[in-house]
């Protein structure tokens, strides 16, 4: 049997293996300290009396993490008023890991044991008041428009202040970004932000901020009940004329040219209905128009160049009082051009504020050789700079030359009847600069402020053998109720039928969805559209033209399908659908759907006789419970749906509505939550303005 250690053996052993120890418990602290970020030591009641400010970077909003700088990006209280067990929740989350939980006497006054579970449930209550309160804090974007993450725990934390180069790799390689770090913090350009998550933003100079937005579109709260006799939704703050896809303004009818589908230009029904609600909504809203009369061959008389003769005419057959006009004839074997100079003009301040940019007149040509030619040149100056405006007695469209002559047909209806002609030079002179454009982008860049243009001289060009007559030329600011005749006037004239007005393009949708309408094909949004402008003008000029046009409309097209040249399918062979597009498959475009239903509505309120209302009246309760029961399938809980082609075509991709897309459905639903009592369009509309503000729909 051996001896026994000594007493001295085995307390240098004991030593020994207390001094291991402790250091394997210093390297666990320094490697545990180094992946963690330590909260500070504050007492506890410096805690309690602390604002609830903090700032969320962006790479932490993904990982549920919190940095542990207090000073930086603050978000007050004021703004997001978080429960003190968020606050204390947040403070613990300082200092946890994935694994442990350093537990700091700061933190233990919050009370709660401090374990995983309760951790998680304080994050659910923090997103509760997200949903409540709207976006969470945003942010980490510093004045150059960059964005802030957070290095990650295993890479070395350089000083503050220490900015450097680094590269930002994109879900594992799809894409590589060159970005910047300074200590912890991670800088984030914002236009890669912006194009990947569709947000906006600018810096403001003067506020020395950065202001970011998820839409720009503009939602449009209804400031009472819909009227189907006054403005039509929000388009008083339409300008259809001013959009890159009308190609112009026809001289003979006096609506636009669309080139949506084709470059050519043709007459769009949405389109035309578009422009005269809106210029009907805006006479609403603006009043008379700041007016001057130039010439009327009574009282007030310009001063031609050569002088002009009088003419006693009735401008109709049946019209029992005569009025004098302008007449200009033409002798001789040339030419003869008729000028007049509006620096001349008594009253006519060319140069104020409120600019007299659209130009009116009455005109026919009375005597006339085997062919006429009439030419009215509108000489304007744009930044001192001319331009020619020519208005022929022919029908093509638009014509330029040499990059400031300008050509719109009137068409040859003035050689048999008065013409009342409307031109706003601001629009054709953009129109013209813009007409030979290469590209949609560099038209976009064509906007000339009205500030800049300036009418000049307006001549008339009288060829050999003609008598030219006019009347009533006259200068405004806008002549709204007469385009909105003119637009209504042009679904009188250009009625099919059956009802309706076949849009003669050919449409084509994406590759996955092989759908295609061939010219000819109606439209539910252009029926419906058709039915609102054409029950304001029959509502108030009671002309019997209006009423016949709204019988025909309703008569057919809304209970057809679209093999049948109608409108009309049914989602799961049970739910009414007015389709804007009439495709095989269906498509079920909801915007489209909601103007139709709008028309119908507007038709049934203002009682059109002989049945026309109650038919109005049933197709639109129809399609009201169609709208109600599928609402929820347009919802993405981040934004909505364009269409449901993804229901009827397997295996299509779903086509998520663009954000004015998904604004117009917000403002579509709450114009219909002004007079219809069922509360879904307004708590529908409600969420869906949270999506253009970041809010999402909750997870599970």
């Amino acid at each position: 049997m051996g001896r026994l250690p000594s007493l001295k053996t085995i307390l240098l052993i004991l030593i020994g293996i207390g001094v291991v120890l402790i250091l394997v418990i210093i390297s666990q602290c320094q490697q545990t300290n180094s992946a963690l970020f330590i909260a500070p030591r504050q007492p506890p009641s410096q805690i309690r009396d602390k604002e609830v400010d903090y700032y969320h970077m962006v790479g932490n909003q993904a990982a549920g993490r919190f940095t542990d700088d207090w000073d930086a990006y603050k978000i007050s209280k004021k703004n997001y008023d978080y429960k003190p067990q968020i606050a204390e929740a947040l403070l613990k989350e300082q200092v946890r890991t994935d694994y442990n939980v350093i537990k700091d006497d700061t933190v233990g006054q919050a009370g709660g044991g401090g374990t995983d579970d309760n951790f998680h449930e304080a994050d659910d209550k923090e997103m509760e008041v997200y949903e409540q309160k709207g976006d969470p804090p945003a942010v980490g974007v510093n004045k150059q428009g960059v964005a802030l993450g957070e290095v990650s725990d295993g890479e070395e934390k350089k000083g503050a202040g220490d900015m450097r180069d680094i590269s930002c790799d994109i879900n594992g390689g799809r894409q590589v970004i060159p970005c910047k770090a300074e200590g912890s913090q991670v800088f984030i350009p914002f236009s890669f932000l912006e194009k990947e998550f569709e947000v906006s933003g600018h810096l403001d100079e003067k506020k020395d901020t950065f202001m970011w937005v998820h839409s720009q579109a503009k939602i449009f709260r209804p400031k009472g009940r819909y009227n189907p006799t006054g403005v039509f939704t929000y388009f008083e703050n339409y300008q259809v004329e001013s959009r890159d896809r009308v190609k112009c303004i026809s001289g003979k009818f006096g609506v636009p040219i669309s080139t949506q589908w084709s470059s050519q230009g043709y007459f769009y029904p949405i389109q035309i209905a578009q422009f005269g609600l809106s210029h009907f909504s805006k006479f609403l809203v603006e009043g008379e128009p700041h007016r001057l009369m130039i010439e009327d061959g009574e009282d007030i008389r310009a001063s031609w160049r050569p002088s002009v003769t009088l003419s006693a005419v009735s401008q109709d057959s049946n019209d029992l009082i005569v009025n004098n006009v302008v007449q200009m004839e033409n002798p001789g074997n040339t030419t003869k051009a008729f000028t007049l100079r509006f620096e001349d003009i008594a009253g006519a301040n060319i140069n104020s504020n409120i600019k007299q940019l659209v130009l009116s007149w009455d005109m026919k040509i009375s005597k006339c050789p085997s062919k006429c030619a009439l030419k009215i040149i509108v000489t304007v100056l744009c930044d001192s700079k001319p331009y020619y405006l020519h208005y022929v007695n022919e029908d093509f469209l638009i014509d330029v030359k040499d990059n400031k002559h300008f050509y719109y047909g009137l068409g040859q209806e003035m050689e048999s009847d008065w013409q009342h002609v409307i031109r706003d030079v601001h629009i054709d002179t953009q129109k013209g600069l813009s007409f030979k454009s290469p590209s949609k982008r560099s038209k976009s860049h064509i906007k000339i402020a009205k500030s800049k243009v300036v009418l000049e001289s307006f001549t008339i060009h009288v060829s050999p053998g003609v008598t030219f007559l006019l009347d009533n030329l006259t200068m405004s600011n806008a002549e709204h109720m007469a385009q909105f005749y003119q637009a209504a006037d042009w679904f009188v004239l250009n009625q099919d039928d059956m009802g309706g007005w076949p849009i003669p393009v050919k449409r084509k949708f994406s590759s996955d969805f092989p759908a295609v309408l061939e010219p000819g094909w109606n439209s539910a949004m252009s029926q419906g559209h058709a039915l609102s402008l054409l029950s304001r003008a029959y509502y108030f000029s009671n002309s019997s033209a209006y009423k016949n046009a709204l019988v025909r409309a309703i008569s057919k097209i809304f209970e057809l399908s679209g093999l049948e040249r109608g409108v009309q399918t049914r989602f799961l062979d049970k739910y009414v659908w007015y389709e804007e597009y009439p495709t095989t498959p269906s498509s079920f475009v909801l915007n489209g759907f909601m103007y139709a239903l709008l028309g119908l509505y507007d038709l049934k309120m203002v009682k059109v006789s002989g049945g026309v209302s109650t038919k109005a009246d049933k197709l639109y309760e129809e399609g009201l419970q169609s709208l109600k029961m599928m609402l929820p399938l347009f919802d993405t809980g981040s934004g909505t749906m364009y269409d449901l082609r993804h229901f009827t075509v397997p295996g299509v991709t779903p086509n998520l509505a663009r954000i004015d897309y998904h604004v117009t459905h917000i403002n579509q639903l709450l114009t219909f939550a002004t007079f219809e009592e069922d509360p879904i369009f307004k708590t529908t509309a409600e969420r869906w303005i949270g999506y253009t503000q970041g809010i999402r729909a909750p997870h599970n």
